[in-house]
């Protein structure tokens, strides 16, 4: 009897060890998530469908990708998807006959939807709905944006070599005689830990540290059908005479430079000539706006900037404060920009994962961009090509730059590269 109850409680041990295994192994498994995505289209665009239309995620841990096309209802399922963070978004391309009959302006145009930052978590269904919605192509567009800095061992160079390239998309000349050109706040987005979103709406405005102007009379500054102006921060060589060609760029012969030393000290504040430096031969950006009261300049920062292009005859400065600060200091307010004048911008942020930083509303920039790696690595960001018309490039410009623009080994002003 003695040896039956030992038996038994072996026996009983055993089975209650494999059902327990068995458990955990269930627990163990990856519970997947699963995702409806509903497609809408703004109510300024009328007749138009959102079926048949490939809706897209994009984990933001790894950039992997998935897509689905909505049904006849306009709903994309996706079924077993890992849990984690994602970005949801949709494009539709109008023709200029379709623009016109959905909103009475016959060019061609994108629509994009965008819902950034979508948590799925295992084993839970979730939902959401994205809303199509877009404005007609710009005629003037941000060519390319070189903010990173120079891979330059000696650190000599620096962030010295910004520049930003603004292009003609049209087949008909462009004045750039009094465009604004401004650095969006926050001007880092989520580098570390510290780093908080702004504490502001950005549906009807966007807010600015730094704001410069394109001097001219209205017909001084005429760019023509593919072409484009650059402006930089110096007006350099670079590339010390092609030494350094492999690292960075030529920017003497850059259509306008910034140089901020004179005005600041004219406003009774003090400038930076190790930074800013003029070279006479190069036409000065007008100083606007900027929050550093002493020995500031207009750069970009290195991680992470965000910068639009706008026109208003009209503007003048309104400065705004960060809600969210109890005490603010010179660098705590911003210049007040209309998403109305904005003909063009860009987002850059810090990496995949921080999307809650963008400065831009989905309507001038749906989605996002970023230099993978670390900072003063030359790599610049460029428009992509979109098609050749009689030998005229015209460049991609669906509002968003996640899908506008390509990151470049090496920046490429007044050109493409090879």
């Amino acid at each position: 009897m003695k040896n039956k109850f030992k038996l038994f409680l072996r026996s009983g041990f055993a089975a209650l060890l494999a059902i327990s295994m068995l458990a955990c192994e269930k627990d163990d498994e990856v519970k997947l998530a699963n995702l409806d995505v509903q497609v809408d289209i703004a109510d300024s665009f009328t007749g138009l469908s959102a079926a048949d239309l490939y809706v897209y995620i994009t984990n933001t841990a790894d950039n992997g990708v998935d897509s689905a096309l909505t049904d006849a209802n306009s709903l994309a399922v996706f079924n077993d998807v890992a849990p984690g963070s994602y970005n949801v978004s949709a494009t539709k391309e109008l023709t200029a006959e379709e623009a016109g009959a959905a909103s009475g302006y016959y060019e061609e145009m994108t629509l994009n939807a965008v819902e950034n930052d979508v948590q799925l978590m295992a084993g839970f269904d979730s939902d959401v709905t994205i809303t199509l919605d877009g404005e007609s192509s710009s005629s003037l567009v941000i060519k390319e944006f070189y903010y990173n800095g120079a891979n330059d061992p000696t650190y000599s160079i620096l962030f010295k070599d910004q520049f930003v390239e603004i292009y003609n998309n049209s087949d008909e000349v462009v004045y750039a005689d009094g465009l604004y050109l401004a650095s969006l706040s926050p001007s880092t987005s989520g580098s570390d830990a510290n780093a908080v979103p702004l504490g502001l709406d950005m549906t009807e405005y966007v807010y600015a540290s730094k704001i410069l102007r394109v001097p001219g009379n209205g017909t001084d500054n005429p760019v023509q059908p593919g072409e484009s102006i650059v402006i930089c921060l110096n007006a350099v060589d670079y590339t010390d005479g092609g030494a350094n060609s492999d690292i960075s760029v030529d920017l003497s012969t850059a259509d306008f430079e910034t140089y901020a030393v004179s005005w600041l000290e004219s406003l009774g504040r003090t400038g930076n000539a190790f930074f800013d430096l003029d070279n006479v031969d190069v036409p000065n950006m007008e100083c606007v706006y900027l929050n550093i009261e002493n020995y500031g300049w207009f750069n970009f920062d290195i991680e992470s900037a965000s910068i639009a292009i706008f026109r208003n005859d009209n503007f003048t400065i309104e400065q705004i404060v960060d809600p969210r600060v109890e005490t603010p200091s010179f660098s705590d307010y911003f210049a007040k920009i209309n998403v109305e004048d904005i003909v063009d911008g860009i987002d850059m942020m810090y990496n995949a994962e921080t999307s809650e930083f963008k400065r831009l509303p989905s309507s001038i920039d749906a989605g996002f961009n970023y230099i993978d790696g670390d900072t003063y690595t030359s790599k610049s960001v460029r428009r992509k090509v979109a098609k050749e018309v009689d030998g005229r490039k015209i460049l991609k410009d669906t509002n968003n730059s996640t899908n506008d623009f390509e990151v470049i080994d090496l920046p490429t002003p007044g050109g493409f590269g090879n």
